[in-house]
C-alpha cells in the first residue's frame, strides 16, 4: 500500500452524470474530430466529439462516427449526407480540414438507442442537425429560386455570434 492523503471537502464534486441526455434537440459545438480507419477495415469515419451548450446539459458530451469512406455504398452515402446536412447546418460548404466544424454553436438531434445486447446499455446517438438559430442554413448547392426567401428570413433572424455569409 500507499500512503495518501485526500480531503473531499477541497474538491467540488463533479457536475456531470453518465445518465443519457433524453431524446430531443440540443445546442452543442464540435470540440473535436479526426479521421480513422474502421476496426474492420472496411473504410474510414469522421470521429466527431460535441459539447452541450443547453442550460442542464451543459458541459456533456456525445459523440457521432460518419463513415464516409465505405466499402458498402449505401453506408458512404448515408454518412455523407449526414456530414452534408452537418456542413449545411453550420454554413460550410468546402471544407479542407474537420477542424472547421469547431466551437461553432449549432443544434443537434438526440436520440436515445436501445441495446439489443443485454451485456450494453442504452445510448445516445445524434440523428439531425440544424443551424443553432432554428432553420438548416441555405446551402450554396440548393437552386437559387429556393435559396432566396431562406436567406433573407435567415439573416433577419440570425443571432449575434453568427457567422455573416458573403452573397
Amino acid at each position: 500500500m500507499a500512503s495518501f492523503s485526500f480531503d473531499t471537502s477541497t474538491v467540488a464534486p463533479r457536475e456531470n452524470n453518465y445518465e443519457l441526455l433524453p431524446a430531443g434537440w440540443y445546442v452543442a459545438q464540435i470540440t473535436d474530430s479526426d479521421i480513422v480507419a474502421l476496426k474492420s477495415g472496411n473504410g474510414q469515419a469522421i470521429k466527431l466529439t460535441f459539447e452541450v451548450l443547453s442550460d442542464g446539459y451543459r458541459g456533456r458530451k456525445i459523440w457521432a462516427q460518419l463513415n464516409v469512406r465505405h466499402n458498402n455504398q449505401q453506408a458512404e452515402q448515408i454518412a455523407q449526407q449526414q456530414l452534408r446536412e452537418l456542413c449545411d447546418s453550420l454554413g460550410i460548404v468546402r471544407m479542407n480540414d474537420t477542424a472547421e466544424l469547431h466551437n461553432k454553436p449549432i443544434q443537434i438531434k438526440v436520440k436515445v438507442r436501445k441495446s439489443d445486447n443485454p451485456q450494453y446499455e442504452d445510448q445516445n446517438d445524434i440523428s439531425g442537425y440544424k443551424a443553432a438559430g432554428g432553420a438548416s442554413a441555405p446551402s450554396m448547392m440548393t437552386p437559387p429560386r429556393a435559396a432566396a426567401p431562406a436567406a433573407s428570413a435567415t439573416a433577419a433572424s440570425s443571432p449575434p455570434w453568427a457567422k455573416k455569409n458573403a452573397a
